[in-house]
């Protein structure tokens, strides 16, 4: 999983993130992974709005019918900041049961976990990964699923937004705090020590040097120091 994150926060190109994400899968016992870009409250998605594994022909099926704007999983998405099994879903209206019946025609998977994304400036999207059983995300092995695959999107999305250019880059501006954490952490001080020295509380600083290494597109503290460095930010 290390080197899985570590392969979709270091991706130079599309091509790279989306040969990344594919691998997903077969890391995890899955069937199916789907990135899908909502956008903003200023901007749509753009025209090519993420990846996933799923059969090119129910893509295009899915695009041709326009499903995105009825589909149940995004309309959660954008509302709802936890995760959700589609077994949660309430199908209400003609269209949506359309879509899953549809869906039916193609081996999707028979189970899904989707897992709402809330980026630095405002913008959504959904990280599915289905499973081959009904059961898949069943019982505790559901926490284990969320809160790895809860990580691998938020890195997916992260390196989707900037590749794309989407989201302005100072929105991925270090804040003061952040660079001193980083800073202290680059003199080998362990993270009760930084706390002590900024007189902060330690779970504070492991937020603000997670979220420095999530700026900095990296999970390693010594690589987002020497990004930071290279930067000239601290």
């Amino acid at each position: 999983m290390q080197e899985l994150v570590c392969a979709i926060a270091n991706a130079s190109s599309l091509l790279e993130l989306k040969e990344s994400v594919t691998l997903v899968p077969s890391m995890g016992d899955l069937q199916h992974v789907v990135y899908h870009y909502l956008g903003d409250p200023q901007h749509p998605p753009p025209p090519e709005p993420g990846f996933t594994t799923y059969p090119d022909a129910w893509v295009q099926c899915y695009l041709a019918n326009d499903y995105a704007r009825i589909d149940p999983v995004i309309q959660r998405g954008l509302r709802s900041i936890l995760p959700f099994e589609w077994s949660e879903l309430k199908i209400t209206t003609p269209e949506q049961q359309k879509l899953f019946a549809d869906s039916q025609a193609f081996d999707l998977g028979a189970s899904a976990l989707s897992i709402p994304l809330c980026g630095l400036a405002g913008e959504r999207a959904v990280f599915t990964i289905t499973g081959r059983n009904s059961d898949t995300f069943n019982g505790p092995i559901r926490i284990s699923y969320i809160r790895d695959y809860q990580l691998v999107a938020t890195y997916v999305h992260q390196r989707f937004v900037r590749l794309r250019n989407l989201v302005p880059e100072e929105h991925f501006a270090l804040s003061q705090r952040e660079k001193e954490c980083l800073k202290l952490a680059s003199e080998s001080l362990l993270g009760k020590e930084i706390a002590h020295r900024l007189k902060l509380s330690e779970p504070v600083v492991r937020l603000d040097l997670r979220v420095a290494r999530h700026k900095l597109g990296t999970t390693d503290t010594g690589r987002a120091v020497a990004i930071a460095k290279q930067r000239g930010l601290i």
